[in-house]
């Protein structure tokens, strides 16, 4: 009898163990889910956000919305994040520009990589340096030329943290970074549409944002940072081959961002759905043309990625122009 009562004691004891380890995953999503994009339409992050939504709506089926919250290289769209609840329902999509603010924005309090987990990387993307079509700048040789003096008057813009960094060891690179004033811009499109209108005599972007008006002939791609050439534009040099392959944290990517206490679980959700949309056919048909690679890796795997970008970016802080 004691030995009875003792296995049903051991059994009773294991119930809630067992119930535990055999606990479904949080429902996700049990509403529609807002996607932040904290920079102006028509960049690659919103176009890559506008690409994928689609598809995650129709997999959730719920509402996927992208909002648009510019402002102050991001913040204002990342704080919403922050603040919001932690349920996978509001997430962020930023850039490596997420890295740098905390040397690039004087009146930033606390650091936002502190209070966001990275979830996943929703895709990859070159930038490129760009100028006027139609002008005497044909190649980066031109490029320094043009801008060896101080005379020259030039000026290269970047549209948020990510490519005034970037932007920064190019123009090193290329020997004219004091001779070119910096003009920064709050999102990628004004700078672009100041480009077009000849008001700043370079720019430096991601690809996607200028490849259309690279192929209407209104701005010229002069290099890329892949590591060849892209097929779709094989008259344009890759960085390494105009003699700015040392140049380092050149390349883009749009990531996936959480409130800090999103569950593990919600997290690992969102990221494979993101993985599933990296394999639609529809949304690769939006983004390659757009030279955007989608990727939907797991957040641990993004962990790393972050991890090696905040290293470099502590490495170049110095070479930043703080606000």
């Amino acid at each position: 009898m004691n030995k009875l009562l003792g296995i049903l004691a051991l059994a009773l004891c294991t119930l809630p163990l067992a119930a535990h380890a055999q606990a479904p995953a949080p429902a996700f999503p049990t509403k529609p889910v807002t996607i932040v994009v904290p920079y102006s339409p028509g960049g690659g992050s919103d176009n890559a956000s506008r690409a994928t939504s689609r598809f995650l709506s129709e997999l959730w089926h719920q509402p996927v919305i992208v909002e648009n919250l510019t402002g102050a290289d991001g913040l204002i769209g990342a704080r919403k994040v922050i603040k919001s609840a932690p349920d996978g329902h509001t997430l962020l999509v930023s850039i490596p520009a997420i890295a740098i603010l905390k040397y690039t924005n004087k009146s930033l309090e606390k650091d936002p990589l502190t209070e966001l987990v990275p979830v996943t990387m929703m895709a990859t993307g070159p930038t490129a340096i760009v100028v006027k079509g139609g002008t005497d700048i044909k190649t980066i040789d031109d490029l320094k030329r043009k801008c060896a003096t101080r005379a020259a008057n030039c000026s290269w813009a970047s549209g948020e943290p990510f490519t005034l960094l970037a932007g920064s060891g190019l123009m090193g690179g290329l020997g004219i970074a004091d001779m070119m004033t910096n003009v920064r811009y709050a999102g990628t499109s004004a700078a672009v549409n100041d480009i077009l209108g000849g008001h700043v005599t370079a720019l430096v972007t991601g690809t996607s944002s200028v490849l259309q008006h690279h192929k209407a002939g209104s701005l010229k791609i002069l290099a890329v940072s892949t590591d060849k050439r892209i097929a779709e534009l094989p008259d344009v040099p890759t960085y390494a081959q105009v003699g700015l392959g040392a140049v380092e944290f050149t390349n883009n990517w749009y990531g996936i961002f959480a409130p800090a206490g999103t569950p593990p679980a919600i997290q690992t959700a969102i990221a494979d759905a993101y993985r599933k949309a990296a394999q639609d056919p529809e949304v690769l048909k939006v983004l390659t043309p757009l030279l955007l690679t989608p990727v939907g890796n797991a957040p641990a795997e993004f962990a790393k990625v972050l991890e090696r970008d905040q290293k470099t970016v502590e490495k170049l802080s110095g070479k930043l122009v703080v606000d």
